[in-house]
């Protein structure tokens, strides 16, 4: 009986070892790779030509006619848009009446300084004849032919004669200088009608390519609106967000790989050019700058892009799936058909990837997850 139950025990213990080998031999493994491993810095964007900028427009009208189409080079000070200005074209009108006006009044010929020198004229003559009558009967007066009643009002009319003339002298310089402050004012108003129908022609300030046109002919454009966006046609740049946690390991001119998506089969090669000093406080990323080296197949921007900053290359490290990874920096290892949880060091971390610095090797077989 005892020689049963021991060969029913052995049976049972064969059976259970069997099964724990079976399984053992079922659980999904792979084995770390040594190949090349590239630590990068992710960062996500939109691209924009170099010295992009808006045309804004300066006044309120409607779009009479667009010049330029999108994709086409433009010179500074080329015509762009017209935009309709009848209300401003009858205050020109009148300010081009009303300086014409100002002109002939400020002229020595025109009516009111005609009018004030003929007041001085007038107001002269009657000074020297009083001036004779006074000097005439002053003499008289003192060989004692006159009486000293008309002495003295021969007297009174020279001098209201000379108040006079000086009032007319006086009348003739206030209408000089009122007729050229009028000049002046209206010249003033006339330039700032000018300047004001110039904004009806807009015009490039930029050497570039005219990349967008945002309004149509008929459409109604306010003060402020977008017109256009014009931008160099040196080149483009890339306009990345990064992690805050990030910002430490990126720095000028290190090499950048973007992907976009309007061209997928591809991959442009960039430089980083600025970074800058303020984190945006809502998403708590730090905008930075690249430079594309590689030329795009066609003019284009706007497009949403992806980027990697490359911060270090490594070669002959030895690399796992990212996924393999434990949290606390550990793995799960098939070791002798047991398996065994193992404490790794760590090095460069890519998206997919991770180098394993220390406590597993090669040959090591990973229990997949």
């Amino acid at each position: 009986m005892n020689k049963l139950h021991l060969k029913f025990s052995n049976l049972f213990f064969f059976i259970l070892s069997s099964a724990a080998l079976m399984a053992c031999s079922e659980v999904p493994t792979q084995t770390p790779q040594v190949k090349s491993v590239t630590e990068a810095v992710y960062a996500s964007g939109y691209l924009e030509a170099m010295g992009q900028a808006e045309i804004r427009a300066q006044v309120e009208g409607v779009l009479l006619e667009s010049f330029v189409q999108e994709g086409e080079p433009v010179r500074k000070g080329q015509l762009l848009f017209t935009l309709s200005g009848v209300a401003l074209d009858s205050r020109l009108q009148s300010a081009k009446t009303a300086f014409e006006v100002a002109q002939r009044n400020a002229s020595d010929s025109g009516p009111v300084i005609q009018e004030a020198v003929k007041g001085v004229a007038i107001a002269k003559e009657q000074f020297v004849n009083d001036s004779l009558t006074w000097v005439r009967q002053s003499n008289l007066y003192a060989q004692k032919a006159v009486s000293s009643s008309t002495y003295e009002n021969s007297r009174k009319a020279y001098e209201s004669s000379r108040q006079s003339l000086e009032r007319s002298q006086s009348q003739l310089k206030s209408k000089r200088d009122q007729v050229i402050r009028e000049l002046e004012a209206s010249r003033k108003d006339l330039r700032m009608i000018q300047d004001e129908l110039d904004f009806y022609q807009v015009k490039s300030d930029r050497d570039g390519i005219f990349y967008e046109s945002v309004f149509s002919p008929g459409e109604l454009v306010k003060k402020g609106d977008v017109l256009a966006i014009i931008g160099s046609d040196q080149g483009y740049l890339g306009s990345l967000k990064i992690d805050e946690k990030d910002i430490s390991r990126v720095s000028l001119g290190q090499q950048v790989l973007l992907e976009m998506d309007a061209f997928p089969d591809q991959t442009f090669q960039a430089k980083v050019t600025k970074i800058y000093s303020r984190i945006d406080p809502i998403d708590q990323m730090l905008r930075v700058d690249v430079a594309l080296i590689d030329k795009l197949p066609t003019v284009l921007t706007g497009l949403a892009l992806e980027a990697n900053i490359l911060i270090r290359e490594k070669s002959d490290a030895l690399v796992i799936p990212g996924n393999l990874l434990l949290p606390g920096d550990s793995v799960r290892v098939l070791k002798e058909g047991k398996e065994i949880k193992v404490k790794v060091t760590t090095g460069i971390r890519t998206l997919s990837e991770v180098e394993i610095l220390e406590g597993i090797t090669a040959e090591s077989n990973l229990i997949k997850p």
